[in-house]
């Protein structure tokens, strides 16, 4: 017998009146919204939702992946912290999203336990060399062996949805080296590799440290990545720095000569604000500042601190000063005074007397242990209540000041070694050929063949779970 379609039954028309019926007391499909309709109701998602909804239909896909979307979004955009795995055995090109629960504005609603569903992907160092491995030598069901230091982008810091990515580790005693080599929207999933630097002059033998870091000038519309050598060995012995600056959409780096002297750089990622990065440093007597580079007019400038002194005791050197960016103001975390965790706000940028401190608070368990070490700013939420990393434990802190207590919530994927770094990160729909805008510079997907393969060490799931902070030390 033929098939064919089959025939309605008796009854069935009165089915379909009943389901016509229904879908007009319904309404029209949210497909079917006017756009202007839909991409307010769009824009109003977290940035998980979005990207399912992207792959709803065509026409959400195309309203999202629209300029007007990307803008409108960015200015509602609240930071977050961005996680990422940084166990020495794991090669991760994998970040994690940290947005709070969508039925509430912190993390106060009983024990904590949070699947981290918004993954995002930035490339691999060196991916040819990668494939040609796994062509070489098929790889075990465990993953492709890599040996991080050699194949793992650094993330040096976050500036309007982008992230500056740098070479492998090659940190040695005294030293640090952060060559930037690529700039990545992890949310839109593009890349684009930076040129190679100005070649060192043949006088020049080594440098004690390579700094980076990647902002935005307001006036020029445009992207900038600085790169900062600080104290090279010349054949005549000198100490010296130097200072190259590289615009997004050029293929050339340029020198600029008015770099500050007799500094030297305490640790710590560069901090993005109003068109500048900035820098705690430490003079030679011992006192620190904050110096600025503004992307601007390319000059450096100092930044007036907090009205604090800084303690200098055996026991305050496991803290550090540390920068962050809360609420679009200039902030400083202070943990060297030990018994006390305070937080500086520059509630008016550059002015000495607007510096507040907004947060003043102890770290110690209901046992009585002192959680002591550098806590990184990250974000305030909507609650008031503020967000830090905090590196030795590799886990993020939560305080409510209205509750006056604290947690501590640690990343977990099953790995016994398993530990993590946050950065403070604002999502951007905005694409990197927006951003660039050249002909010459190729914009590349860090989705590419070497995604297809699973590196050794990476983790399907990840949780944020709730941990006594005596059991998370280590």
């Amino acid at each position: 017998m033929a098939r064919g379609r089959k025939r309605k039954g008796f009854g069935d028309k009165e089915v379909d009146g009943v389901e016509d019926k229904q879908n007009q007391y319904l309404g029209r499909p949210l497909t079917e919204l006017p756009a202007h309709i839909s991409l307010n109701i769009l824009v109003k998602l977290s940035v998980k939702q979005i990207l399912i909804c992207k792959r709803v239909c065509k026409t959400w896909r195309n309203i999202i992946s629209s300029p007007e979307f990307a803008k409108l979004h960015f200015a509602r955009g609240e930071t977050v912290p961005l996680l990422r795995s940084s166990a020495p055995s794991r090669v991760s090109r994998t970040l994690f999203l940290v947005e709070p629960p969508e039925h509430c504005s912190g993390f106060d609603d009983g024990p904590v336990k949070m699947k981290l569903d918004t993954k995002l992907k930035i490339p691999v160092y060196d991916e040819e060399t990668v494939i040609e491995s796994v062509e070489m030598d098929p790889p075990p069901k465990s993953g492709v062996k890599l040996r991080a230091e050699h194949h793992e982008l650094k993330v040096v810091n976050s500036c309007n949805g982008l992230l500056c990515l740098c070479e492998p580790n090659l940190d040695f005693p005294g030293m640090v080296w952060r060559n930037p080599i690529a700039v990545c929207n992890p949310i839109t999933g593009e890349y684009i590799n930076l040129p190679d630097p100005i070649e060192w002059d043949r006088d020049t033998k080594r440098s004690l440290s390579i700094h980076c870091g990647l902002g935005f000038s307001p006036k020029m519309n445009q992207y900038k990545v600085i790169r900062f050598r600080e104290a090279f060995f010349s054949r005549e012995g000198e100490i010296g720095s130097m200072t190259e600056i590289h615009t997004l959409g050029t293929g050339s780096w340029k020198r600029v000569f008015n770099v500050p002297s007799s500094l030297y750089y305490n640790k710590g990622s560069p901090t993005y604000l109003n068109g500048s990065l900035h820098w705690i440093y430490t003079e030679e007597k011992g006192s620190n500042s904050i110096v600025s580079f503004n992307f601007d007019n390319e000059n450096f400038q100092s930044v007036p601190p907090p009205p604090f002194k800084i303690c200098k005791s055996l026991m305050d050197m496991n803290a550090e000063l540390v920068l962050g960016v809360l609420r679009g103001c200039l902030s400083v975390c202070d943990g060297s005074g030990f018994e006390k965790l305070k937080i500086w706000v520059m509630k008016e940028y550059g002015v000495q007397e607007s510096w507040s401190k907004e947060f003043c608070f102890i770290t110690q368990t209901n046992e009585g242990r002192w959680i002591y070490g550098t806590y990184d700013p990250i974000c305030l939420l909507r609650n008031g209540a503020v967000v830090l990393f905090h590196s030795l434990s590799g886990a993020l802190f939560y305080h409510d000041p209205k509750k006056h207590g604290f947690k501590f919530l640690k990343p977990q994927d099953g790995f016994k070694t398993s530990k993590y770094v946050a950065i403070a990160h604002i999502s951007s729909f905005i694409s990197l050929k927006d951003v660039v805008k050249a002909q010459n510079m190729a914009v590349l997907p860090t989705k590419s063949r070497c995604v297809e393969f699973k590196l050794q060490g990476e983790c399907k799931d990840v949780f944020l779970v709730e941990e006594d902070p005596a059991m998370t030390w280590y």
